[in-house]
């Protein structure tokens, strides 16, 4: 029943917390910085609309896709980052993030350059649901998704085990964790949160 203008506002901020609760397993489970993350949320939003109007693929199989590819993405900017620390893992992060965007405004024929790609679709949920309304309500259920994961997340054995790299990776390392698997986990499934944001945008 609300007009456009809180429809846009709400599933902004559902989207947005989508990115936090993603944010909040690296940095607050595992004690990592990254300042990069935009350049998954840009990964996930090409991803799905390059999925949609130049392979011709449905959004319910395109989001996923390009939220898996964000994740992926993560994971492997992660294993030499990673090694970092400190301010260095920062610079790396910011400069990942620079690197999609530049790339994003080189290719033009696969993303449209400075002028981006037209013609996106929205979902239709069920019948008139659709366009900015059924975006709204997709972007709630999939951060009320996102905050119970990040619940049983954080009360599980994962959960400890990157508690326990963010206090001491030599303690955790003494009881048999690997800290650099732990953390390479971490940032995929923070990026995998925030291309799946992007892929709602």
């Amino acid at each position: 029943a609300l007009n456009s203008y809180w429809v846009f506002v709400i599933a902004n901020v559902a989207i947005f917390a989508l990115v936090g609760i993603g944010l909040n397993v690296l940095i607050g489970l595992t004690g990592q910085v990254s300042f990069g993350h935009v350049g998954f949320y840009a990964i996930g939003a090409y991803g799905v609309a390059i999925l949609t109007t130049r392979a011709g693929l449905n959004f319910w199989l395109a989001w996923p896709l390009a939220a898996l590819l964000a994740g992926v993405c993560g994971a492997l900017v992660a294993l030499p980052a990673l090694r970092a620390r400190g301010p260095y893992l920062a610079m790396i992060t910011i400069a990942f993030g620079f690197i999609v965007e530049h790339s994003i405004v080189e290719m033009r024929a696969l993303t449209g350059g400075q002028n981006g790609i037209m013609g996106l679709v929205a979902p239709v949920l069920w019948s008139g649901i659709k366009s900015e309304r059924a975006m709204a309500l997709l972007a709630l259920a999939s951060a009320a998704v996102a905050l119970a994961g990040y619940a049983w997340l954080s009360r599980g054995t994962w959960g400890a085990a990157m508690r326990a790299v963010r206090d001491s990776e030599t303690a955790a390392e003494s009881i048999g964790l690997n800290p650099l698997v732990v953390k390479t986990v971490a940032f995929g499934v923070s990026a995998l949160c925030a291309g799946a944001a992007g892929g709602l945008f």
